[in-house]
C-alpha cells in the first residue's frame, strides 16, 4: 500500500528579513475594504479573480443519476455571503502574488501602534524605539526591544490568520517566500454557508449515493485553468461556475464532512507545489466505506475520492513526496 509523507510546513527562515526590505514602503490601504485596491488588483494581470460583482444568486441544479433518478440542488446565497466570499477571494489571491507585501501591509500599523505604546510605557531614562527598522536592526535585552518582538510574533501570527494563508517551505529555495491557502481554515468557515446543499444531497437513498453525488455535482463545474497565485473561495466557484483542483476539492470537502461527519478527510499534494496547489487529491476515512483508490496516511486507511488516479498512480511511482494535510 503506498505511503504519503506529511512535511509540516514551517516559516521560511527569511521572512524578518523581507518584512525589513518593505519597511521602506508605504502602507497600503486595506484589502479588507478599499474599493479601489480592489479594482487595482482586478485589473492586474498577474492575478486571476473572481466576478468582482457582490449581486446575490441562486443556484439550481438539475440532472439525471445512473439509476435513472431525477436529482435537483438548489440554494440561494445572499448579498453579504457574496461580498465575504469575494473579499477572501482577494486577499487570498493578492497574498498568494505578494505574500510579503501582504504581510507587511497587515504588520506595519499594527507594529507602530505598538511601538507607540512600548515608548509610552518606557521611563525616560531607558532607551526607546525610535522606529520599526530601528526595532528590527537593534534587537537586544531591553525591555521595550522584548516587548516589540512578543508584539512582531503574535501579530506575523494574526496576519497569517486574517489573509486565510498558511506558510510552507519552497520547494526551490528555503530562503524564498512561500505559502498557501490556509485550507483547513476555510473548510471551517464555508461549511456553514454550505449546509442547505449538504442537507439535500443527505437525503438522498443513503450515504454513499450522497457521497457519489455529491462528487458528481462539484466534478461537473466546468475546470479553472491551474493557478497557483490565486484561489476562489467556494461561494465564489458556485457564482463564477469554475473551479481548479484544490478549489474543487474544498468544496466537495465541505459537502462530504456534513454527510458523514465521523470521517477524517484529508487532503494530498505533491510536496513541491506551491502556493494554490495542483494536483490536490481528497481522501475519507475507509471505514466509510466509500469506493476508491486505497492509500496510507499516518499508517491508516484512506480512500481517495477526489482527482485524477492515473496522476496520483504516476506521482506514486516516482517517489515524490506527498503532503497530507488534515482538514478536520
Amino acid at each position: 500500500m503506498p505511503n504519503s509523507l506529511l512535511n509540516k510546513a514551517a516559516l521560511w527562515p527569511s521572512i524578518t528579513t523581507s518584512i525589513m526590505i518593505f519597511i521602506s514602503i508605504p502602507v497600503m490601504a486595506s484589502l479588507s475594504g478599499d474599493t479601489d485596491e480592489r479594482n487595482n488588483l482586478a485589473s492586474s494581470s498577474l492575478i486571476s479573480l473572481p466576478n468582482s460583482e457582490t449581486n446575490s444568486f441562486s443556484i439550481n441544479w438539475q440532472w439525471t443519476d445512473k439509476e435513472g433518478k431525477n436529482l435537483k440542488i438548489k440554494s440561494f446565497f445572499d448579498t453579504d455571503i457574496v461580498e465575504t466570499s469575494l473579499l477572501d477571494s482577494y486577499k487570498l489571491s493578492f497574498s498568494l502574488s505578494y505574500p510579503i507585501k501582504a504581510i507587511h501591509t497587515y504588520l506595519t500599523p499594527r507594529l507602530e501602534f505598538a511601538i507607540e505604546r512600548i515608548n509610552f510605557y518606557t521611563p525616560d531614562e531607558q532607551d526607546k524605539i525610535t522606529n520599526i527598522k530601528y526595532a528590527f536592526t537593534n534587537k537586544d535585552e531591553s525591555n521595550s526591544s522584548q516587548l516589540f518582538w512578543q508584539a512582531y510574533n503574535q501579530y506575523q501570527n494574526d496576519a497569517f490568520y486574517h489573509l486565510k494563508i498558511t506558510p510552507c517551505v519552497h520547494p526551490d529555495d528555503e530562503d524564498l517566500p512561500c505559502v498557501r491557502p490556509n485550507y483547513s481554515q476555510l473548510f471551517y468557515e464555508y461549511r456553514a454557508y454550505l449546509k442547505d446543499i449538504a442537507a439535500q444531497l443527505a437525503k438522498q437513498q443513503s450515504f454513499t449515493t450522497a457521497v457519489k453525488n455529491a462528487q458528481h455535482w462539484v466534478y461537473a463545474i466546468p475546470d479553472r485553468k491551474e493557478h497557483d497565485d490565486s484561489f476562489f473561495s467556494p461561494i465564489s466557484v458556485l457564482k463564477t461556475n469554475e473551479a481548479d483542483s484544490d478549489e474543487k476539492v474544498l468544496l466537495l470537502a465541505t459537502l462530504i464532512s456534513q454527510l458523514a461527519p465521523e470521517y477524517e478527510l484529508f487532503m494530498l499534494y505533491p510536496s513541491d507545489s506551491i502556493g494554490s496547489v495542483s494536483p490536490v487529491w481528497l481522501t475519507i476515512d475507509s471505514r466509510s466505506g466509500v469506493e476508491g483508490q486505497k492509500i496510507i496516511i499516518n499508517q491508516n486507511q484512506y480512500t481517495v475520492i477526489s482527482g485524477s488516479k492515473i496522476k496520483l498512480d504516476k506521482i506514486l511511482s516516482s517517489n515524490t513526496k506527498l503532503i497530507s494535510e488534515s482538514l478536520y
